[in-house]
């Protein structure tokens, strides 16, 4: 197994406005998704344009609290441009838009809104899913592959994640519920907020909730939809993850993401699911 070297990405150039930026990266082994050596995986551009809104907005005194990412196209493991601004400037909520492009072709489209976060400002009315806190990952042993399948899928982004089931796995469709955390950072050179590391994680929920055998149908995700309670607290992030397919074809995959706080925040996807070598 190996987590593909040191990052997910390099950055190479960066232009910075008041109320915009546009930064160039170069995207390392680790974005890689599991079908193909030249295509990444859609956490790793997400999480990486989620990083450029939480530059953009306030560092101090809220959240980016929500993120809606449309893949356009598949992104390649090749030089990326991420440009994002804010649309909306706020005290109490700002909206952000971006695009992530390779090779001049946008393949990301991104929407998110930063929200102000006061302490105590209301009574906390929690996820009730959090009464019924799940196994601590630290009782829970990592995974090592251990039949063709799982051996197949490690690699790249899988191969850069540390997987502890607590229910279900990546390669028994049906839903389930894990903790994971990244190997690496998404650069090098600086720490993954834990928001960001709930991006780069949270794309893999329609594959380890698959509904059908992921030998016999590909699964291609339309979107991400992330919305985020309040901000997680890193580094291990839980995805309590379930899939419903339609017999033409459409799917959802709807999941609660957790800390060892509980539920801080909830993914969406909306899936294209086809049997291998459909025309």
């Amino acid at each position: 197994m190996s987590a593909g070297g040191e990052a997910f990405y390099e950055e190479i150039e960066r232009k910075t406005a008041a109320d915009a930026v546009e930064a160039a990266f170069r995207s390392l082994e680790a974005t890689r998704g599991p079908w193909s050596a030249e295509l990444q995986h859609g956490g790793p551009p997400s999480a990486l344009a989620l990083r450029e809104f939480e530059r953009l907005a306030p560092a101090e005194g809220g959240h980016i609290a929500r993120m809606a990412v449309d893949f356009l196209a598949p992104v390649p493991v090749a030089p990326l441009t991420v440009r994002c601004e804010i649309l909306k400037p706020g005290k109490r909520a700002q909206l952000l838009s971006g695009s992530v492009s390779a090779g001049g072709r946008t393949v990301l489209a991104i929407r998110g809104w930063w929200r102000r976060q006061v302490p105590d400002l209301v009574p906390e009315v929690p996820d009730p899913a959090s009464a019924q806190a799940l196994a601590d990952p630290d009782t829970i042993e990592t995974r090592s592959p251990d039949d063709d399948l799982s051996r197949l899928l490690d690699r790249g982004w899988v191969a850069a994640m540390e997987f502890r089931y607590v229910s279900g796995d990546l390669t028994t469709p049906g839903p389930c519920t894990v903790w994971v955390r990244p190997r690496l950072p998404l650069l090098a050179t600086e720490p993954t907020s834990p928001t960001q590391t709930a991006a780069l994680i949270a794309d893999g929920a329609s594959g380890v909730s698959s509904a059908l055998d992921f030998r016999k149908h590909l699964f291609s995700n339309l979107d991400l939809n992330l919305s985020f309670l309040r901000a997680p607290e890193g580094p291990w992030i839980a995805m309590d993850a379930n899939s419903s397919i339609d017999a033409a074809g459409g799917g959802t995959a709807v999941t609660r993401l957790g800390d060892r706080r509980g539920v801080f925040g909830y993914a969406m996807q909306t899936l294209y699911v086809e049997p291998h070598g459909a025309a």
